[in-house]
């Protein structure tokens, strides 16, 4: 097995799912992906002292990362997070495009990649790295317009609640309730997130198991009349 093929082994034994791409000034930008659950809440955001924190990154990626980092670096490789937590700051790269390029999804009518397993609940950070990842991995179509999970469903648009979706793009980007949440009494970030929460993309669908009927017992007739 080659360096760059340990790498992906490691990205792949700490996070979900992983995936690169080559970025204009050369540099490989290493995509990794963690599943954002009621147990692992990647989504929990505080406000304190003016700062914003990202704490469910903070409490659930950033070992993972640091992790990621140190053996890449073993390796004798450069490795450095693409921003805060890995998640970059405004104006630099997209996640989701570069997701989309690396092959870990498609783009939902939400505008959020939609995976064939983890839906809409994967949570993206960015590695740049010295270490050439991109041979081993698919490529994707960031241009293709229509996802076929998607077809003949339009709940993301019909749900928000200030009609800020178009099909597989976002209109009033500065407008949307995820984007100006309000805070809760503890500073908690009290995020929309309908277009998400109602997404049946990758639903996890619970097996119901039904209870046995009771059977009855079979009883043998008393044929003694006391006789």
């Amino acid at each position: 097995m080659t360096v760059e093929n340990k790498i992906l082994a490691k990205a792949s034994e700490l996070f979900d799912v992983c995936g690169a791409t080559i970025q204009q000034d050369g540099r490989t930008l290493l995509i990794v992906g963690l599943e954002s659950t009621a147990e692992r809440n990647l989504d929990e955001f505080v406000h304190k002292s003016g700062n914003f924190i990202m704490l469910g990154f903070r409490t659930y990626a950033a070992p993972k990362l640091e992790a990621l980092i140190n053996f890449i670096h073993k390796k004798k490789f450069s490795a450095v997070l693409a921003g805060p937590y890995g998640y970059p700051l405004e104006g630099e790269i997209n996640l989701k495009n570069e997701a989309i390029r690396a092959g870990l999804g498609k783009r939902g009518k939400n505008t959020l990649v939609l995976h064939p397993e983890f839906g809409h609940r994967l949570r993206f950070m960015g590695i740049y790295t010295s270490a050439v990842l991109t041979e081993t991995l698919r490529s994707a179509d960031i241009n293709e317009k229509e996802n076929a999970t998607c077809r003949n469903c339009s709940i993301c648009i019909d749900i928000c609640p200030i009609k800020a979706l178009e099909p597989y793009h976002m209109i009033k980007r500065d407008t949307c309730l995820s984007n100006v949440s309000p805070q809760t009494a503890n500073g908690r970030s009290a995020l929309c997130d309908k277009c998400v929460t109602y997404c049946p993309a990758g639903l996890k669908i619970k097996k119901i198991t039904k209870a046995p009927k009771p059977t009855r017992k079979k009883t043998t007739p008393d044929t003694n009349d006391g006789s």
